[in-house]
Order: C-alpha cells, then structure tokens, then sequence
C-alpha cells in the first residue's frame, strides 16, 4: 500500500494564509507515494486565473519533486472551478471530501457526486473565481476575521447536523459497509470523532486563525499530526490520534476522476 498524505485547506492566494507559496509544503510531501489535496487548497476567490495558473504548476512540481506517484485533487467551496478535480474518494476503507458537500444540504436527484457538482457548479463555480481579488473591503474583512479564533466562529467542531449527514453520505456511497474512517476538511475546526463504527478526521486549516493537521496513512497505520507552520522552518507537531484501520477492498472515486490511476489532478480553470 502507497504511503498517503492528505492536506486540505491551505487557502494560496490568501492574505490570512500560513502557506503563503506552495512551495512551503515541499518538506511535507516527500517521502509520500501519494498526496492527496482536499480543496480550498487555491483560493480562486482571491486570485485570477493567471494566478490560479502559477500556483497550480508550481504545486505540480513541489509534489513531482517529492517524489509523489500520485496526486489527487478534490474540489472545495473555493477551488470548485478546477476542472479535473475529484468530489470525493473512498480508498482502502477511508472516505476523502472537502467537507462542504456536508456541511450544505444536497438538493435535487441522482448520485452523490453528480449532486456535489451541481452544487459547486451553481454556487462555488467559475463566476467565483476573483471576485474577492484586490478589492480592499475584502482585505480588510479577511485580516480582521484572521484575528478571530475559529473556536469562536464555530464554537461546535462536529455539530449534529454534520455527523447525520456523513453517515448518510456513507451509506450512499457504500451501502455493504467497509468504511472506517471519514477525512474531511472546509471548517477549519482540527480535531477527531469517534462514531459508532467511523472515526472522523478534521484537518483543520493554515488561516491564522486556526491550525492545521495532516492525515498519515502507512497500510493499516493512521495518524493525524499537527503541522508547525507558524515559523520559518516548517514541521511536523505533536500527534493527535493515532490508530491502526483494517484495509478492506474498496475504492471509489468521485466524478472528477479521469485517466490513469498515475494522474497529477491539478487542472486549470
């Protein structure tokens, strides 16, 4: 089994952001076979598309440099324009999102993932893109909510509403079962769940508000490791959760998923 990495939420483009280059998680990725980025990792809201461009290759070539096999792109709130991007995974047992799929009520019919495109389509999509980008009332706004602890923001980490939504997003996905643990990111709230036969993980995000993690997978070795990235020299922090999941044979991608399995899906929009 490759060795997995998962970052979501890094906001590039962003004032508020502690990944203020994509080269800052070149320490990060290597070593790992495969990396997988879980949305808002470019904030099209900030940028333009030339911008969206530049940060896009060059986080191609961190993570080739690295030495990754495989690097899979999932679509956020803020990067839903990306076109190659996935919805969500379920591999070897673990289910990978953005997390605003949950976080939002899923209107119309058909499969999850087809509902989770229209939503970004209609609300997230390329009309978004720059909206937000040198316009000086959303830099002010975005420094004065970097000051504002998340904890504050959104006081419950897992609200109900949330956790009854993953389980039914879980059991859409994989109604014979198999799943064991839930990854997610977009609230910006660190932190591990334990739920009936599930255990969910929050990433959390590298806003200056809040702090973020990485999700390790090493075959049936998990852990959910703080990232120092509030110096110069970045490194891995203390460790959150650590665990060992079985590996059941399941694999599942969303409708992003194009091409072979070697894909680096990190598309312009």
């Amino acid at each position: 089994m490759r060795r997995t990495l998962v970052l979501s939420d890094l906001h590039l483009g962003r004032v508020t952001t502690y990944a203020h280059a994509p080269e800052v998680i070149a320490p990060l990725v290597e070593g790992f076979d495969r990396v997988l980025l879980l949305g808002d990792i470019i904030d099209h809201w900030y940028t333009c598309h030339d911008q969206c461009r530049d940060l896009e290759e060059r986080l191609r070539k961190v993570c080739i440099a690295g030495g990754c096999k495989e690097v899979l792109y999932f679509r956020g709130n803020h990067d839903a324009a990306v076109e190659s991007g996935e919805e969500f995974a379920l591999i070897d047992g673990i289910l990978y999102l953005h997390g605003h799929a949950v976080y939002n009520r899923l209107a119309g019919a058909g499969h999850a993932s087809e509902r989770i495109k229209a939503m970004n389509q209609k609300h997230y999509g390329e009309h978004r893109i720059a909206t937000r980008n040198g316009k000086p009332i959303w830099t002010i706004i975005d420094r004065f909510y970097g000051r504002i602890p998340m904890a504050m923001l959104s006081p419950f980490a897992w609200p109900w509403p949330v956790t009854r939504r993953i389980r039914a997003l879980v059991s859409e996905i994989a109604p014979e079962g198999g799943v064991k643990g839930v990854v997610l990111g977009h609230s910006h709230r660190p932190g591990v769940r334990k739920m009936d036969h599930l255990t969910l993980f929050n990433l959390g995000g590298w806003l200056k508000n809040t702090r973020a993690y990485g999700f390790l997978r090493d075959g049936r070795d998990v852990k959910l490791v703080q990232i120092e990235n509030r110096s110069r020299q970045l490194r891995w922090g203390k460790t959150l959760y650590e665990g060992e999941f079985d590996i059941p044979l399941l694999r599942v991608q969303g409708a992003g998923a194009r091409g072979s399995k070697n894909r680096i899906h990190l598309g312009a929009p």
